[in-house]
């Protein structure tokens, strides 16, 4: 098993790609403004022009995609990746969310939810990773997640 899987594994959802902005105030540091990567109901991943250190709390505010629901949220950085030029990944802080509420929960979570009918969304992740990231999701969730994997199988052609 490798280190990022023993990292999914731990998640509580599914994780997505996003592109959107998001409003990060930090305590006791300077407003900053990232723009998120990929994100679940557990938290975001986001890309500054500043690195943010390790344990620093904040409270995010963005707005869903699709939608025009502003989310507001505090969060806590768990870990950073600097920029470095011979790397291709992207330097930002992955930041856990902190007693997110309803309704965004479920705003993230049906949102999520609607990826798995995206084919190059479910080819690009692989089904293995979006399989082990669904099966922590809650029992309702989890159940039309598989409904929506099943329904795809014969277009995909997937091993479900």
């Amino acid at each position: 098993m490798h280190l990022c899987d023993i990292g999914r594994s731990k998640r509580t959802g599914l994780r997505i790609p996003v592109d959107f902005d998001v409003k990060c105030e930090l305590r006791g540091y300077p407003m900053v403004m990232g723009r998120a990567v990929n994100m679940s109901t557990g938290g975001i991943f986001i890309t500054t022009s500043e690195p943010i250190g390790i344990q620093v709390e904040m409270n995010l505010e963005f707005l869903m995609p699709e939608t025009m629901n502003s989310i507001q949220v505090q969060g806590e950085s768990v870990w950073s990746r600097p920029h470095k030029a011979q790397t291709n990944l992207w330097q930002g802080t992955g930041i856990r969310f902190v007693g997110l509420a309803e309704p965004y929960l479920s705003l993230i979570r049906d949102y999520s939810l609607t990826k798995l009918y995206d084919e190059d969304f479910v080819r690009r992740e692989g089904i293995l990773q979006i399989l082990s990231d669904i099966r922590n999701l809650p029992p309702l969730y989890r159940l039309k997640a598989y409904h929506i994997l099943i329904r795809k199988e014969s277009k995909l052609n997937l091993p479900i």
